[in-house]
């Protein structure tokens, strides 16, 4: 990669805040849909599972075969090409999901998933590298973008749901968006990113993989989980452990958003100031606080929604810190690869095992398995280091 001027490297911060905003803001739209999906396609919800879990695997192998590709070709040819491709593979899917097709669906939604996980890490190295070159924690800023797409992802949603809108008519304008984009900010993403040097002694061995990188792996397994846990068993936690209403227990899961936001907004601040595994320490601390907040409060829904913040505060920082600690160092591609795909691990399997583990012990009390999860990360972010 050519030397940068300042100039080009604010420009390829705001691209790259840019993408994160547009990667999953459609997607986001479509989510909150699922009941119309559902009916749409006449499947069971053990059906639609199945469906999305489809999805999830295509992430996977998509996560685990681009670290490879990138250090061949870089970043921006992997973005430009998968990009806008994610997007139309999502107009494809609308169609399936207004044909009735649900296999049909099921593919293209494993292909959905695959070229997401091609889009996402290149899009994370990216920022990894202007960390590097700037000397600055972006990465949960740049986090910050993608939370904000998916609100917009979201309340879009909500609104075509209200207006009575069909599948189509809510992902088209974010989908055409989102295929648009990478070409208006291609001259602001530079060349070489994320290339590995090719070393002169053809024996010589790479060297990429280390026992760090294994808690790196723990740790964002372990705030991923508490993540994804939050955002598919919280309405139902305050609904059966404080009696809430809908209303009320939507309240409770839009302030753990806000908690998030707020943290990833202003979080790489704080990073700056006292190091990045310190704040993981610090926010995972907080979050299993919130957490426990909200198991120990009911039926006090005040003291409830006060640990949905802190528990969204307290997970916030956990992806994009433990994805800029694997990019450091030399081939910062696979090393983001291989963490990410942790992270992806737990949003693919978690829900589904936490459901059933709440189908057990009750929904609150499998909140503790989260709590556990969260401190677990407090120890694995002792490998990251502080600067």
């Amino acid at each position: 990669m050519t030397q940068l001027s300042t100039q080009q490297v604010r420009a390829w911060h705001r691209s790259i805040v840019v993408l994160f905003l547009f990667m999953g803001a459609a997607w986001a739209a479509l989510l909150t849909r699922m009941p119309l999906v559902k009916s749409s396609l006449a499947v069971t919800s053990t059906q639609l599972g199945l469906i999305l879990i489809a999805g999830g695997v295509g992430s996977l192998i998509g996560l685990n075969l681009i670290g490879r590709m990138v250090a061949r070709r870089g970043t921006k040819f992997w973005i430009m090409l998968f990009y806008p491709t994610a997007a139309a593979l999502l107009i494809l899917g609308g169609l399936a999901i207004e044909a009735g097709m649900p296999v049909a669906y099921a593919i293209l939604g494993f292909l959905m998933g695959f070229t997401f996980g091609m889009v996402d890490v290149p899009v994370n190295i990216d920022g990894t590298e202007l960390e590097k070159i700037t000397g600055r924690n972006l990465m949960p800023r740049m986090h910050a973008g993608y939370s904000a797409g998916t609100l917009l992802g979201s309340g879009w949603g909500a609104l075509a749901a209200l207006q009575g809108w069909g599948i189509m008519a809510t992902i088209l304008p974010l989908a055409i968006a989102q295929a648009i984009v990478p070409f208006v900010l291609k001259n602001h993403l530079p060349a070489g990113v994320g290339i590995e040097q090719v070393h002169e002694e053809a024996n010589k061995p790479d060297h990429w993989f280390s026992f760090v990188l294994v808690f790196l792996g723990l740790g964002i397994l372990g705030i991923t989980l508490a993540e994804g846990g939050a955002g598919d068993w919280m309405t139902l936690g305050y609904k059966e452990g404080y009696g809430a209403t809908e209303a009320e227990s939507g309240i409770g899961f839009a302030l753990f958003f806000v908690g998030m936001v707020l943290v990833r907004y202003f979080g790489g601040n704080i990073a700056d100031k006292i190091g990045k595994g310190r704040a993981l320490q610090l926010l995972a601390a907080i979050g299993v606080l919130g957490i426990l907040l909200v198991i120990l409060s009911t039926p006090n829904l005040i003291l409830g929604w006060i640990g949905s913040v802190l528990w969204g505060a307290g997970v916030a920082l956990g992806f994009p810190l433990f994805i800029s600690a694997a990019g450091e160092g030399a081939n910062s591609a696979r090393r983001v690869s291989f963490v990410a795909s942790w992270g992806y691990a737990a949003f693919l399997a978690g829900p589904p095992l936490l459901g059933l583990l709440a189908d057990t012990i009750g929904m609150l009390n499998m909140y503790y398995v989260m709590a556990a999860l969260m401190v677990m990360a407090l120890f694995a972010a002792s490998a990251v280091r502080n600067k």
